[in-house]
């Protein structure tokens, strides 16, 4: 047994739950564990301790499982959590989805009564995934946020990075494209996340297209670099509704392929899909300039608004990009698995290509295919690295791109 440094919150009402669960937390090394029996005690713990994990039961007096997670979202909580109840597996899986809508990192949702095999796993998972780290190790589960002032000295700078990930056709399993995604890699910061530096960069207008600039014109110079292995393939880049709204960015977008000899047609701008409920007249203006422009079109995040089937009847998309809320679990939740494959039809049907994102795991992967879903992405096949790190194979070797 090795003793970590993650700290658990235990939050249930029954006393012997409590107790059942700090003997496993304890036989697997957890022992600065913390206890609670409703929401309200378990604020206070939260307030007090530096909390890593903690697992909630749903059903409680004085204050229950749902207001726990509503506080934990408006604390911008970093943490994993853990949903334990003995309702049925419908309301737990509802009730993750919902706090997903709090931004919440839900690791797994346990139904009562929990056994040490479980608790277990869910652990090793979350460990196994960048969670709590073995004693001894430097830990610090919180990511800083920068302003909107530190985004614009990475950008000048020059500390900017454009990552790929790659998009896999699933019946070849090669390579079709890439997603062009952030990345800081900064001399003073080291390393930065996308969650730690675009949420600023969203806030400031003039910024988020300072970033989405450099991030295109930093993917072209390495798209230019390796063009004679990748001149078949896709690039996705991820356009926000601020950067839509601004008149000169077709235009703009158009010269820089035109500049680095890249045809218009090998990109594809992916709009998310609550981008496209704001200033609906502008943002469909600017996504038909950028048809007539020769740029391919994605609808993003599909599933998570509410005006997808009129977007897709109003603009002419090539792609349909399913969120990876529902690929997650689509083995395991019939709900997930009927948005899934209705959204698979339905693309099919318009004749859009269909992209899932968020496939980590070889059983996911088949249930797309024989759903006949065209392209993949997502943890199973490759984090989001470097451009020259995939194209030492043209088939993407799984065993080494994935986790």
């Amino acid at each position: 047994m090795t003793e970590t440094q993650c700290q658990v919150l235990i939050v249930d009402d029954q006393k012997v739950v409590r107790h059942t669960l700090l003997l496993c937390l304890r036989n697997l090394g957890y022992e600065n564990c913390y206890e609670a029996s409703n929401g309200k005690e378990a604020k206070q713990v939260i307030e007090e301790k530096k909390v890593d994990v903690i697992f909630c039961d749903l059903n409680m007096p004085v204050e229950d499982g749902f207001e726990v997670l509503r506080y934990l979202g408006a604390s911008h909580y970093q943490g994993a959590i853990v949903l334990m109840s003995s309702e049925e597996q419908e309301v737990l899986e509802s009730t993750s989805q919902l706090a997903k809508q709090y931004h919440l990192n839900i690791i797994e949702c346990l139904a009562k009564p929990l056994t040490f095999d479980t608790v277990n796993q869910a652990l090793t998972d979350y460990s196994g995934a960048g969670g709590c780290k073995v004693q001894g190790e430097n830990h610090d589960n919180s990511l800083k946020a920068y302003s909107p002032k530190q985004v614009a000295q990475f950008i000048e700078r020059g500390e900017i990075r454009a990552y790929f990930q790659p998009q896999i056709a699933l019946c070849s399993g090669e390579i079709q494209g890439f997603e062009v995604l952030a990345r800081v890699e900064s001399q003073t910061h080291g390393f930065v996340m996308p969650d730690q530096f675009i949420p600023s960069a969203e806030s400031d207008p003039l910024l988020i297209i300072r970033l989405t600039k450099s991030v295109i014109t930093r993917a072209f110079d390495d798209i230019q670099f390796q063009w004679p292995k990748i001149s078949q393939k896709t690039f996705s880049f991820n356009i926000s509704r601020k950067v839509l709204e601004d008149n000169s960015f077709p235009g703009w977008l158009k010269e820089t392929c035109h500049q680095y000899s890249s045809p218009c047609e090998s990109i594809v701008c992916e709009l998310t899909e609550t981008a496209l409920q704001e200033e609906q007249a502008i943002v469909d203006a600017q996504m038909l300039r950028m048809r007539m422009l020769k740029f391919k079109l994605s609808i993003d995040d599909f599933g998570t608004g509410y005006s997808s089937i009129a977007q897709l009847h109003a603009i002419p998309f090539n792609e349909l990009k399913i969120d990876k809320r529902f690929i997650f679990d689509c083995l395991t939740n019939s709900k997930s698995a009927a948005v899934v494959e209705q959204s698979i039809k339905m693309a099919r049907a318009m004749g859009l290509t269909v992209v899932a994102e968020g496939i980590e795991n070889e059983a996911v992967c088949d249930f797309l295919q024989q759903l006949n879903c065209d392209a993949g992405q997502g943890y199973f096949y490759a984090k989001p690295a470097p451009l020259a790190r995939f194209l030492l194979d043209e088939r993407l070797n799984m065993q080494r791109h994935s986790r």
